[in-house]
């Protein structure tokens, strides 16, 4: 019994070695002032990513979002207000007004794209975006996906002077460390 139970941990530690470590590289919180200019942007903003020696191939870009923007485009403040995902009521479901993509599930949402993956609408709030990068140095840019032309009227959060609730992005690299 003894000899099963020693053999059972030897096996156990030796995957135990073999797995997969995941080990945050960078934290990053990006500013209210960069948030409100690439909010009220027709255009994608690049974030900057101070990581010595630059993002590496085979890292992966985690994206936490949370908060609220209100687009604007109605008669009082906070009319329109929707989360960093997005507006999902039925009256903007039908529109592919987006001036940074058409598509209709991407308008009124915070988006990041990077060189090689392509446009990606932001995560419901509570989970992450996570973007492979697949070469060195990549770079990140975030936009809002507005109507052309509203862009002025965006501001983060809600309220009268949009005190509450603001907008806050979280940007982790993680690198993946095989044993």
């Amino acid at each position: 019994m003894r000899i099963l139970t020693l053999a059972a941990a030897v096996v156990w530690v030796m995957n135990a070695s073999a797995a997969e470590l995941e080990s945050r590289v960078l934290t990053h919180y990006i500013p209210q002032d960069f948030l409100e200019t690439a909010v009220r942007t027709e255009a994608w903003t690049e974030v900057s990513i101070n990581l010595k020696g630059g993002v590496v191939k085979g890292d992966t870009i985690r994206i936490w979002a949370g908060g609220s923007i209100d687009r604007g485009n109605g008669d009082q403040p906070s009319q329109f207000v929707a989360g960093p995902a997005g507006d999902s009521s039925p009256a903007s479901a039908g529109s592919s007004k987006g001036v940074l993509s058409p598509q209709p599930e991407l308008v009124y949402a915070l988006l990041f794209k990077t060189d090689g993956a392509g446009i990606k609408k932001c995560a419901i709030p509570g989970k992450p975006l996570e973007i492979p990068v697949t070469k060195n140095k990549e770079k990140l840019f975030v936009g809002f996906n507005d109507e052309k032309g509203r862009f002025y009227d965006n501001h983060l959060g809600k309220g009268r002077r949009h005190e509450l609730d603001p907008l806050w992005v979280r940007i982790e690299v993680v690198r993946t460390i095989v044993d």
